[in-house]
């Protein structure tokens, strides 16, 4: 039957259409070129929020950087044939122990035993002799410090390759530290590589039959790929022919490390010690002290910007430890400040003529006292003094391993704001990792609470764990102390305490004061107050009133401290550390000793 002329013309239109929608011999398909710069991160944000392509403070051509087959906002460029990549970039995605000096303008690499320093601009690298490179190892471009990766493959096991500026894409110095296997490809025809898996995403680059690829990840119907000139991208799998896999594996040093432990479990107590005097009262400390095998006197100080250290060390407190069978690890802290309250370990650590004076102090006072360890308790480190302080611990790790001497780090718990104090390096370099698992509630804080529950303890060591990498060198630190917490009605307060808005029952002030073990159980006792087991906290916990107020008490006793040593059992732990002697009632070393014999 024949079909009307109106027919086949609806028809035609209608083939047309889906033509049109759907692309002539497929999916509809971008055809817009992405803005390489842009997409190979080869930007900064200036301070009015624009994106602003990368420029060189010097006239060196910025070349993008791509790190195990990912655009990094990192920047290099290449000079006089070598290749230079920022100093912050190096640390992030080569190795974080390259170091620079803004002061004294030297490139520091260090290592388990050796410290490698080279001014930059210079040839000349000094470890334990000094060496004369065929390269120049660093060089600054404007504020910023660029370095040698030939210098950086000089210590470390990577490769990189610099691949020139080619029409409207940048140059990009591809980087690889990874071990992989790469699956090898080669283009069958011409075709784009893309921004995504998708047709319409963006083009990258148009590439041609016969070109190179590695394939990085296979789907379904794209392949992520990275071509030799650093272009990374989507491609159509069908494009692709499959060649060969070549296994690539680099070496790291990590076995270098070696860490001086403890053949048990390690009950540490810390001692603090405010006068020399008080030194003498050890024996009075620890004779209840069953089960204990470790002491931490809190004897240093950095007392200077320029590296000083005091002290109210003892030999003669060193031998009464000996004595009782307790190993001695001097506590350095970083509390004192000069006349401006500004605490001299913020300049210390980020100058290494001070950081280095402050390492052969603390190592003086270890061989004076006869020290069988160093703990180390810097607890007012900022983000912009994480970069010194890690580059302290290394070097103070160099001199505890050659002295035979145990190194442990005071630690809060792992949190956003205190990444930098990077717990996994300090794992790779440190004998023990310390977490301070107290404070969960302080005179900050806004309502009542303990001082550090059953669930807010697991978590951080969980999370220490996590990011130290060895359960069997993180010790855990548990309060001898608890808190009585007073909320008083705002009209019948004195003042004094902070002042909480409660539009339901009533502004109250709320005030603390921390107390010891036996001050806790005096004071319930004295209110006639009997305590009850709160299963959301893991602790005994009382209340009671007393005139117009409310107390309260989360207490630390028997039952809180098991369940902390249970915790120690239960992730393999290397032990537990107490703060701080003195504080703790008689009979809960009947608790502790059942964890270490």
């Amino acid at each position: 039957m024949r079909k009307s002329i109106k027919y086949i013309m609806t028809m035609a239109t209608i083939s047309a259409m889906a033509m049109t929608m759907t692309g002539c011999f497929g999916p509809e398909t971008s055809k817009e070129y992405v803005t390489l710069n842009d997409y190979m991160m080869l930007h900064y944000t200036d301070d009015d929020g624009n994106e602003v392509t990368a420029t060189s403070a010097d006239g060196n051509e910025m070349a993008a950087v791509a790190c195990d087959n990912e655009y990094v906002n990192k920047y290099a460029f290449e000079k006089d044939g070598d290749t230079y990549m920022d100093i912050s970039g190096v640390k992030k995605y080569i190795d974080d122990r390259f170091y620079y000096d803004s002061t004294e303008n030297t490139v520091m690499y260090t290592n388990a035993t050796t410290i490698y320093t080279s001014p930059v601009g210079s040839n000349e690298v000094t470890g334990n002799t000094k060496e004369n490179l065929d390269f120049t190892s660093s060089v600054m471009d404007g504020e910023i410090c660029y370095v040698n990766l030939k210098y950086i493959s000089k210590y470390i096991d990577f490769d990189y390759k610099y691949a020139k500026a080619n029409g409207d894409k940048p140059a990009v110095v591809v980087v690889n530290t990874k071990s992989r296997e790469d699956k090898n490809g080669t283009v069958k025809k011409n075709t784009q590589i893309r921004t995504d898996a998708d047709y319409m995403a963006d083009i990258v680059s148009d590439v041609k039959a016969d070109t190179k690829l590695t394939i990085l990840d296979k789907g379904d119907e794209w392949d992520k790929v990275a071509t030799d000139d650093g272009v990374i991208g989507y491609i159509l799998n069908k494009r692709v022919k499959v060649g060969k896999t070549t296994k690539v594996s680099y070496k790291n040093d990590y076995d270098t490390y070696t860490h001086n432990v403890l053949d048990k479990k390690i009950s540490l107590a810390w001692h603090q010690v405010m006068y020399s005097s008080s030194n003498s009262g050890l024996s009075d400390m620890i004779k209840n002290a069953k089960g204990l095998n470790v002491i931490s006197p809190t004897w240093f100080s950095v007392s200077d910007s320029k590296g000083e250290v005091s002290s109210i060390g003892s030999a003669d407190y060193v031998k009464k430890a000996h004595s009782a069978g307790l190993d001695v690890w001097g506590l350095v802290s970083d509390f004192e400040t000069d006349g401006n309250g500004d605490y001299y370990i913020k300049t210390v650590v980020n100058n290494t003529k001070a950081r280095q004076k402050m390492v052969s102090n603390i190592m003086k006072y270890a061989s004076l006292y006869d020290l069988d360890g160093i703990n180390v308790d810097f607890e007012y480190i900022n983000v912009s003094e994480g970069a010194g302080y890690l580059q302290f611990l290394r070097e103070l790790s160099i001199e505890c391993r050659k002295k035979g001497i145990v190194l442990s780090i005071d630690n809060y718990q792992p949190s956003a704001w205190t990444e930098f104090y990077d717990r996994n390096q300090q794992g790779r370099l440190a004998d023990y990792v310390v977490v301070m698992n107290y404070d969960e509630h302080t005179t900050s804080s806004n309502e009542a609470g303990s001082v550090s529950s059953l669930t807010f303890t697991e978590e951080g060591l969980k999370n220490t764990i996590d990011e130290v990498g060895d359960a069997s060198r993180v010790i855990n630190g548990m309060p001898f102390y608890t808190r009585i917490w007073t909320e008083t009605p705002e009209d019948e307060s004195d003042g004094n305490g902070k002042l909480i808005e409660d539009a339901a029952n009533g502004n109250y002030v709320l005030s603390t004061k921390a107390v010891s073990m036996d001050a806790a159980k005096e004071a319930y006792t004295e209110a006639g107050a009997t305590p009850s087991y709160n299963e959301e906290t893991g602790q005994n916990y009382v209340v009671y009133e007393k005139g117009n107020s409310t107390y309260m008490i989360w207490l630390e006793d028997e039952t809180s401290v098991k369940a902390r040593l249970e915790l120690m059992n239960k992730y393999e732990i290397a032990g537990a550390g107490y703060w701080k002697l003195g504080l703790e009632s008689d009979d809960i070393w009947n608790t502790i000793s059942q964890y270490f014999k």
